[in-house]
């Protein structure tokens, strides 16, 4: 129950709910893995990203595009568990290929920004850029092998001779929210947007690679509030992965924990065409707002399937979308300062509480999937 069904139902069992738990105290609908306890002095407050590479694990901090003092950038040796600090602060995003893993970081001068590879013994440049100050990074993404930076305003597409970049301007306005994820399908040719708004939805979009051309992704199948499975309005998308199985789509997540309510779903995204791949009920479906998980991550798997990550498990999904495996969520330990389990197969789950700021879903974890054999891309 989110979005504008919240507005409406909201004086109706807000009220009574808080009351009751105010009074008499409740069980929170969803366990936590463990809360975060203090910062870590280079990643910050929070963990925002995990990528697994070269053995490595590579775990990013938040920050924001125009606060140079965030951003720190660590690696952990998966056999020794020995950590590497690449970069204190700066680092805004980081992403990887089959073959390359790239990241995102602020330049000396004012507005300037700079696209690298890890070649082994660090980082080499593959180009940099500048953008004006109406102009913001977004997101730096992998998109048919080769890096793209995502901003506000435009696309910067790698050129053939690794160095140069072709920019597009954006024909449209791209969401924004308090969270947004990114991904392009195995083919390429387009982004899909993700937007994390939290109650107040957030929605998909896709945008032409080509041309530029942003647009609106949804699909109401009534004309009733909130009707989805996808509503901009209503459905905050929370993850956005390729399709390991369609290579012009993507699989995109939706969850949300709000008002002692969760509601989620699992969705294949292919142009305009949007399908249901999965929805976990929580509560009898003839419930007027009947209970679904709320999902909060993805990840592709070795095995060419993904993960998918609720507050109250992770689960395993082979490539069409068939649910094959649910595991409990692990505890997690301190390694060199940072909490994370490697007890499931094929997985690490990485302690954050980014969800936190637009959902009561407690504490959810990062699931970032082990190397395995190599992709096409």
């Amino acid at each position: 129950m989110h979005g504008t069904r919240a507005k409406v139902t909201a004086f109706a069992i807000t009220l009574p709910l808080v009351f009751s738990a105010l009074l008499f105290g409740y069980d929170p609908p969803i366990s936590s893995p463990g809360s975060p306890r203090g910062s870590d002095p280079v990643l910050g407050e929070r963990i925002a990203k995990g990528v697994v590479f070269d053995g490595r694990l590579w775990i990013l901090g938040t920050m924001s595009a125009r606060n140079d003092r965030s951003g720190g950038l660590v690696s952990f040796g998966l056999s020794d568990n020995s950590r590497t600090v690449h970069f204190e602060r700066g680092v805004l995003d980081i992403a990887r290929s089959a073959r390359d893993l790239w990241i995102l970081r602020r330049g000396v001068e004012a507005g300037s920004f700079v696209c690298s590879v890890w070649r082994q013994k660090g980082f080499e440049t593959l180009g940099k850029f500048e953008m004006s100050g109406k102009d913001e990074p977004i997101a730096l993404l992998n998109s048919a092998g080769m890096p793209v930076v995502l901003s506000s305003q435009t696309i910067r597409s790698l050129g053939t001779d690794g160095h140069s970049w072709h920019v597009t301007e954006l024909k449209g306005k791209v969401g924004s929210g308090v969270q947004v994820s990114a991904a392009s399908p195995q083919g390429g040719g387009s982004i899909y947007v993700g937007v994390d708004v939290g109650e107040w939805g957030g929605g998909l979009q896709q945008i032409d690679l080509r041309t530029g051309m942003v647009n609106g992704v949804e699909r109401r199948d009534s004309k009733e509030l909130c009707a989805g499975p996808l509503n901009r309005e209503c459905d905050p998308v929370t993850g956005v992965i390729s399709d390991p199985q369609n290579k012009d789509c993507v699989i995109a997540s939706v969850g949300l924990v709000h008002l002692f309510h969760s509601t989620g779903r699992l969705l294949r995204v292919c142009g305009q065409d949007v399908t249901l791949v999965s929805e976990l009920p929580l509560s009898d479906k003839n419930e007027k707002w009947p209970q679904t998980e709320a999902f909060y991550g993805l990840a592709p798997s070795a095995d060419g399937g993904f993960w998918a990550i609720t507050p109250r498990a992770l689960y395993h999904y082979s490539a069409s979308g068939t649910k094959e495996e649910k595991h409990p969520l692990p505890t997690l330990e301190s390694v060199s300062g940072v909490r994370l389990s490697r007890a499931l197969p094929g997985v690490i789950v990485l302690q954050t509480d980014v969800n936190w700021a637009v959902s009561t879903s407690g504490y959810t974890p990062l699931v970032v999937p082990l190397e395995g054999p190599r992709q096409t891309n």
